[in-house]
């Protein structure tokens, strides 16, 4: 009994992913036939919602999913012949094809209007289906209980002037559902004593005349498709630094993009080192090979708040325990700006699979070669900071030692068991930092007047991972990288590399601002402008 309420609980999830995926615009809520959009049957003490607003656009959305050849290659692994071949099994499964708005008419749902999946603090979830006509849909899901569920024989549940509609096997209720405001508030066995107390209530108590939601939604993109609300107070985030988070996502043929707002409740220093300061460009430094660019355009002296997170707690043990400051000795002399990027190694082990993430097992920089460049504020302070940081390497297992570059300034060089480490440099008002130390050369050589990476964003953190690069330089390895008999793997390689290049751009950006936390995801698609 246990596995199957999951299992049913499961398909009201996976029914609201496919209309989530396939929503229109969001703008404003949508009206219902008996009056009030979606948000009139959603209850203020929800402790999350996901709202979408037409469900007739949903087969727009999944044909671009379809088209992608991502799509294609992962399908063919599961024995489809194509994309479509997996939609077709997947709607399938759902007995409507939200693809059609014919199908959805014809099942009695009003695919011009929204749907929603709401969660209520006891746990119990349901969905809310606008309906067109209540006839079509009750056969609809009679048809689908019984298919589904072994469910066919219908009853029904008096609360008044309510009725719920029940599917069941024998007495056993395994989905009910129950109209209100021209919406099918619907959910599994264990949600359905849950049904007549949602229908009945008031508008005060819905989430249609929750201030904090429409001021919230409100400052989410106008071209949003969906809408994931977690209100102040949920459960969800008891354990998480913010008191509420508003997302939104969006998908179109040029890409996939997810924006979150998050209200911050944690440690107000940790905030500060997401606010972006002003700041000059060391993007022309990095390497025009690179695939990933980051660059971090907050105060670094506010990241001594997140000094244990970045360090991890080993090396910020061997920090304390040699009496090394990272805050007075680094951050506090580093300006905003810092950049920092990754290229593919000349000759990575790809015969060895993927690495370890245990850097005691394996040199990261075997893969990718590490370039940075940042700013300083007092030029004189670098060498003496690299003198103390050089006498506590062998803390944490490495060994650093100073040695002077043919233009008469210092180096630190890094070694530690699995080979080098990264290695820094002062030049200037800069500190280079990279791995190997060929990549320092070039950097201490560079004028600083390369290409950069376009794209990243005036956040305080921005990341840009060129996939189409990556892939590029993949497919340029010397036959040498691949090892003895890595003509298989290389081809196994090439192979993936064919059917997930319409992936074009990751972009990844965080920012601060009046205690709200931004977070920004974009998937480029296809041939959309890089």
């Amino acid at each position: 009994m246990r596995g199957r309420a999951g299992e049913r609980a499961s398909r009201l999830a996976l029914l609201a992913l496919v209309f989530a995926v396939g929503c229109g615009k969001c703008t404003k809520p949508t009206s219902g036939a008996a009056g009030g959009g979606i948000e009139r049957v959603l209850p203020r003490g929800a402790v999350g919602v996901v709202v979408v607003p037409a469900l007739a656009s949903a087969g727009q959305k999944l044909r671009i999913l379809e088209a992608l050849k991502v799509t294609a290659f992962a399908a063919q692994l599961r024995g489809f012949d194509d994309g479509k071949g997996f939609a077709d099994a997947l709607v399938g499964e759902l007995g409507i094809d939200v693809r059609s708005a014919e199908a959805l008419e014809k099942a009695g749902v009003d695919g011009t209007r929204g749907a929603a999946l709401a969660v209520l603090v006891t746990g119990h979830a349901y969905l809310a289906l606008p309906v067109k006509d209540a006839a079509k849909f009750h056969a609809t899901l009679q048809t689908l209980a019984k298919q589904r569920l072994g469910a066919g024989a219908a009853g029904e549940q008096k609360f008044g002037e309510l009725t719920v509609k029940t599917f069941s096997v024998g007495a056993a209720p395994k989905l009910g559902y129950v109209l209100s405001n021209g919406y099918a508030l619907l959910t599994d066995a264990k949600g359905i004593e849950k049904l007549a107390g949602l229908a009945a209530m008031t508008d005060s108590d819905s989430l249609a005349s929750d201030k904090a939601y429409a001021a919230e939604v409100e400052k989410l993109p106008k071209d949003r498709d969906v809408v994931v609300y977690l209100p102040t107070g949920t459960p969800v985030l008891a354990q998480a630094p913010f008191s509420a988070v508003t997302g939104a996502i969006s998908l179109t043929p040029a890409g996939l993009s997810v924006l979150a707002n998050a209200s911050w409740k944690g440690d107000p220093a940790q905030l500060a080192a997401l606010e972006t300061q002003p700041s000059r460009s060391l993007l022309g430094y990095l390497p025009a090979d690179a695939f990933l660019v980051t660059r971090y355009s907050g105060d670094p002296s506010k990241l001594s708040a997140w000094s244990r997170q970045l360090l991890g707690t080993y090396l910020a043990r061997a920090f304390d325990d040699g009496g090394f400051d990272l805050k007075t000795q680094v951050l506090d002399q580093l300006q905003p700006g810092v950049v920092a990027s990754l290229s593919l190694s000349e000759r990575p082990p790809m015969d060895k699979g993927m690495p370890s993430l245990d850097l005691r097992q394996t040199n990261p920089f075997t893969y990718a070669h590490l370039s940075g460049a940042a700013a300083v504020k007092s030029p004189a302070a670098v060498v003496p900071s690299l003198e103390k940081m050089a006498a506590l390497a062998p803390k944490f297992g490495a060994e650093m030692s100073l040695r002077e570059r043919p233009d008469g300034q210092k180096a630190l060089i890094t070694t530690y068991a699995q080979g080098e480490g990264v290695h820094l440099a002062p030049k200037g008002d800069l500190v280079f930092f990279a791995s190997p130390v060929q990549r320092l050369d070039a950097l201490v050589k560079s004028d600083g007047a390369g290409v950069a990476m376009t794209g990243l964003g005036d956040e305080a953190v921005t990341v840009v991972i060129d996939l189409n690069k990556l892939a590029a330089s993949v497919r340029a390895l010397p036959e040498s990288a691949w090892g003895l008999g890595g003509f298989a793997i290389k081809a196994t390689t090439v192979r993936w590399l064919d059917a997930t290049d319409d992936l074009k751009r990751v972009t990844i950006s965080v920012g601060a601002k009046d205690r709200v936390v931004q977070a920004k995801v974009m998937l480029t698609l296809g041939g959309a402008a890089r």
